[in-house]
């Protein structure tokens, strides 16, 4: 071997991480530019004529409603109409520049859970996101916003475990003022409050300021204060349909449309999914469980989600976004049951491939049923590992640290 190649070699062993990255990036970007032109059912019926309306009543349109858009995101529309990109390529591009925000924010979620900070544990975290066919459905065929909320959602967990309150339920409510969604993650922090003690009842007023912050525009230009919230409650009776291709437990009690049991469904579902997590609260009260503990938070973050998005009614398919990202970081950190990620992922990109291409590998009360016995699963982990503290985790990440760092 010649001088030259002995110090190529070196140079690529020395950098092997960050040359990595660049080749994901590279290849991320590349699987994207595949949907670039793709116009989904929902862009061509909402996005881009609400786009045209925001453009063409110009900044004094800020004080009207357009479509269901949160009002912080009608208004980055309208920053975004004064570029000459046209609506599908600025929905697009928006989307994708939140997906680096996603895959970054996950590897430092991972970051915090690893007790040698591996550089390699995070640069998978940041591939299996930046790459997912789910990711890259959601924003670069899809042009939907999902990776905008769950980023800022990573993004406060990172700073809630990290001890810096205050960032974190900022961050929170960044995620609010996108997503209505993020209540998915809010009992988390409940029980984070209880349980730890660490954070104070006077830390969640946080989120709606933050919202109301980031609407002052809007609220300049003459919209109502009571807009800034009350545009939620709306969204939640679009079109009056209990289940929305989500495989939760209403795909076996209803088709989707039943405008007389709607509303009967609803705060039915409302109620039983307090239930749940009032038990959960609970349990965590008179167990006395700490939270604090890295297994018992993720864990705890997992379950909670799926909970939400099992029992409410109304879920589009999308809405397993945060949850599927949510697995991904859970396998990499714990290095066992990654056929749980899978399953939860390729249930969700069957959504995807039926509402995209109207291509449907497997009906959804099947897809139901598959994922009814993943969330029984996951309760039961859940249970045993964080209620009954039968602890078997901390020795498989101990071991994968072992590993990277190697």
């Amino acid at each position: 071997m010649t001088k030259i190649e002995q110090k190529i070699f070196n140079f690529v062993q020395k950098h092997i991480i960050f040359i990595s990255f660049v080749a994901v990036t590279i290849l991320g970007i590349a699987i994207r530019m595949c949907g670039k032109d793709f116009q989904s059912g929902d862009y061509n019926s909402f996005l881009c004529p609400w786009w045209v309306e925001i453009k063409e009543a110009g900044i004094h349109g800020l004080g009207s409603q357009v479509g269901n858009y949160n009002i912080p995101y009608q208004i980055i529309i309208y920053f975004f109409t004064l570029l000459p990109f046209g609506p599908l390529y600025s929905y697009k591009i928006l989307s994708i520049i939140f997906d680096f925000v996603l895959a970054y924010s996950a590897s430092l979620l991972v970051k915090s859970f690893s007790k040698n900070h591996s550089e390699l544990k995070c640069f998978i975290t940041y591939a299996l996101v930046f790459c997912s066919l789910t990711v890259v459905l959601n924003s670069a065929f899809w042009a939907q916003c999902d990776s905008i909320y769950v980023a800022f959602i990573l993004l406060a967990l990172y700073y809630l475990k990290s001890g810096k309150n205050i960032t974190s339920f900022v961050m929170l409510g960044l995620a609010f003022a996108f997503k209505l969604q993020f209540i998915f993650i809010l009992p988390l922090f409940l029980f984070f409050y209880v349980s730890t003690r660490r954070i104070s009842i006077l830390h969640f007023p946080i989120i709606p300021v933050v919202n109301l912050a980031l609407c002052l525009p809007a609220l300049i230009m003459g919209r109502n204060i009571f807009d800034t919230f009350t545009i939620y409650a709306e969204q939640t009776d679009y079109g009056k349909l209990i289940q929305m291709n989500c495989p939760n437990i209403y795909a076996f009690m209803c088709n989707g449309y039943d405008v007389n049991n709607y509303y009967l469904f609803k705060t039915f579902s409302i109620l039983f999914t307090f239930t749940i997590l009032g038990i959960a609260l609970a349990l965590i009260i008179f167990k006395r469980i700490d939270l604090a503990k890295s297994q018992n938070f993720l864990l705890c973050s997992i379950w909670t989600v799926f909970t939400c998005i099992m029992f409410l009614s109304s879920m589009h398919e999308r809405y397993t976004y945060l949850l599927d990202i949510l697995l991904i970081i859970y396998v990499i950190v714990v290095a066992k049951r990654v056929w749980l990620a899978v399953a939860c992922n390729l249930i969700s990109l069957r959504g995807y491939c039926y509402y995209l291409f109207g291509f449907e590998a497997f009906g959804l009360k099947t897809a139901s049923v598959i994922y009814l016995a993943l969330y029984v699963y996951v309760t039961y982990i859940f249970v045993k590992e964080v209620v009954l503290h039968k602890e078997t985790l901390p020795d498989a990440t101990e071991k994968i640290d072992q590993i990277c760092q190697n």
